[in-house]
């Protein structure tokens, strides 16, 4: 679970006008607990990771803006806070 302050890395690529590009590291300023329930498959285990936490960032280099939020699978933790 991600918190405040965790140093992350995106782990992922987006439009890249709108978000920086994959491996970009980012301070967490903001998140949201969702605790969503992920799909599991025929024998009762999740082969996906579970989708629990909306988060926004303030990245190192642009583009930073207010409507960009990752969730937790989005993002690998580089050092906790």
């Amino acid at each position: 679970m991600f918190k405040i302050g965790d140093l992350v890395k995106l782990d992922a690529v987006y439009h890249p006008e709108r978000h920086p590009p994959m491996g970009t590291m980012g301070i967490v300023i903001h998140v949201e607990d969702w605790h969503e329930e992920t799909p599991a498959d025929f024998d009762g285990e999740s082969k996906l990771p579970s989708l629990e936490q909306f988060i926004r960032v303030h990245w190192a280099c642009a583009p930073n803006t207010e409507d960009q939020c990752y969730s937790n699978t989005r993002l690998k933790m580089v050092k906790t806070c």
